[in-house]
């Protein structure tokens, strides 16, 4: 493997598949072939890089996120992103090929997508892979070189082949967001034994604003509600602690609770639905 350098650390290795790529958050940042840095106020910041001003879009807010590059190389890539400041999400990761000779912005990724899945520098190219949708199955690669930036639709399997199991399987969400278990396969695959794809992808949508995971006896309780519709749809579900059985039920103002699986009548289950029932 090519060692591959972060401009300040070397990085050991390429990032895992499986493991989010950690990046900074930099006003100011040393590339090896010179500074580069956030310029302006607020509400009218841009990027220089080796003195220069970019040609990229003004802003209320740019943040430098780091740069990587293979240790023989003779470019860095430099990443950066910016935001309007308002409540909705902004624009992607703007990406910056530095070298000696030239700085040229080469593309931006997506806006409103959601964390950097994978980083793979080449000899000629760089890749990332974004996800697209907040179980972090869907992801998006993009491919950056001379020959311009290309987009891949890329899906990992929604359930591993073995569901999530018991006890500790179970009581590892007490105190994490009730959302987290939908970002892992084998609890996706826990859920499929008692719901389709689509139910499962229903469920997720209302685990929106939410108070941390509980443990109610043999119970481990997750709630949430739809974002910008709490007091119309809702959702809960439970594991089971001594057997690993899961329940859920989908929440809409005005009608009975929809239930799945055999254990959703279990007294400390349907009190958590009717806790939650509006």
């Amino acid at each position: 493997m090519r060692r591959f350098l972060c401009s300040l650390s070397l990085a050991l290795a390429a990032t895992t598949a499986n493991a989010d790529v950690e990046l900074g958050a930099y006003q100011q940042y040393q590339t090896r072939f010179g500074p580069a840095q956030v310029t302006g106020e607020i509400y009218q910041q841009s990027l220089s890089v080796l003195g220069a001003a970019l040609p990229v879009e003004t802003d209320y807010r740019w943040t430098i996120l780091g740069a990587y590059a293979l240790a023989e190389a003779d470019h860095d890539w430099l990443l950066a992103t910016h935001h309007h400041g308002g409540n909705m999400c902004g624009p992607g990761i703007t990406v910056i090929r530095v070298s000696e000779a030239r700085v040229q912005p080469m593309g931006e990724t997506g806006g409103c997508e959601g964390a950097l899945r994978d980083l793979r520098v080449y000899p000629e190219a760089l890749e990332l892979d974004i996800y697209r949708d907040g179980m972090r199955q869907q992801f998006t690669t993009y491919r950056f070189s001379d020959e311009g930036q290309l987009e891949t639709p890329n899906e990992l399997p929604f359930a591993s082949g073995q569901p999530a199991g018991a006890g500790p399987e179970a009581q590892r969400w007490i105190g994490e967001h009730p959302y987290e278990i939908f970002r892992h396969a084998d609890e996706r695959a826990r859920f499929l034994t008692i719901m389709t794809v689509e139910e499962i992808r229903d469920l997720s949508t209302r685990i929106g604003p939410a108070n941390n995971v509980i443990q109610r006896g043999d119970w481990v309780l997750g709630a949430g509600c739809m974002a910008h519709s709490c007091n119309v749809s809702g959702g809960v579900w439970g594991i089971r602690i001594s057997d690993g059985a899961p329940a859920a039920a989908l929440l809409d103002a005005g009608s009975p609770p929809v239930t799945y699986g055999a254990e959703a009548g279990d007294p400390v289950f349907r009190g958590w639905i009717n806790e939650h029932s509006n």
